[in-house]
This record gives C-alpha cells, structure tokens and sequence, in this order.
C-alpha cells in the first residue's frame, strides 16, 4: 500500500512538472480522453452502478482520497469491478437524483498505443457544486478504453 501511495504521489508530481509542455505536444490523446470522457459523463448521468462500472478492467484499482472533518487526509482502495460497482450504487441509490456531469481533460499522453494517461476534473452535476480532480490510466481492451486505475480527489475545487 505504501507503495502504491508513494508511486502516486510522485505520478502526480511528474504530471504537474510537465503538463503544459506535454498537453500541446500530445493533442491526439487528449482529444480521444475528451471524447471517452464525454461518454463516460453520460454513462454516469443514467445512474447504472453496473454499466459504470463495466468501463473498469477486472481488475482496476479506484483511489479514493478525502479528508476528515479534522483535516486528516484518508484514502480507501476499491478493488475490481464488484467492489466498485459497490462505490457507484452507493452514490446512484437514490434513482430519482437528476444529474448533468461533465469531465474536463487538462492533460492526457498515449504511454503505450494501448495505454492513456489522463488528468482533469469531474463535475458531477452541472447545476450544482462540486469540481473534482482525478488522474486515470486507460489501458486499450478490444475496442475500448478501459479504466485500470483510477485516482478520485474529494477536494472540491470550486
């Protein structure tokens, strides 16, 4: 775990060091981040825990890093689809919620032809409040882009 939180950071701080140089060299792969994520917007709108979901590998990682009320900085690990298919229906459980969310990609880069990196924020409803970051890793199955980690910052940035 130290390991994982450690590599994270310093991802983070790598992405930060280079992201404007590499977002104007790499204009390919943030506009097909845009365009998966736009989708992914939309998937999220309907409230499917299951659909979300289904756009993780089998064996995908979701860092979700918040705090406390004492401004203690905690993170949780979900593991594989099931465990966080659990994340998303306990945030759709109320099915009558309307939502119109948007992401916006800052910074994405092609690793590999079949591996995407991408760093942005997630509004999870338009109307309301709420600006969050995240970074991903999309790693190409077929003919989609699926999430292998993702790293969620509860931190609102509005």
């Amino acid at each position: 775990m130290t390991r994982f939180v450690l590599s994270t950071a310093l991802m983070l701080s790598l992405l930060g060091v280079g992201m404007s140089i590499a977002s104007a060299a790499d204009p390919e792969a943030k506009k097909l981040a845009s365009e998966i994520l736009k989708k992914g917007a939309e998937l999220y709108d309907k409230h499917d825990a299951k659909v979300m979901a289904a756009t993780y590998t089998e064996d995908a990682r979701l860092l979700w890093v918040s705090k406390t009320e004492s401004g203690e900085v905690v993170q949780s690990v979900k593991r594989g689809r099931e465990e966080i298919e659990s994340v998303y229906q306990e945030y759709f459980k109320n099915p009558n919620d309307q939502t119109q969310s948007r992401n916006t990609v800052e910074y994405a880069r092609f690793v590999t032809p079949e591996m995407l990196i991408i760093q942005g924020d997630f509004e999870p409803n338009i109307a309301g409040q709420g600006l969050y970051p995240f970074v991903q890793v999309r790693v190409k199955e077929g003919d989609k882009w699926l999430i292998k980690s993702l790293q969620f910052f509860v931190f609102s940035q509005d």
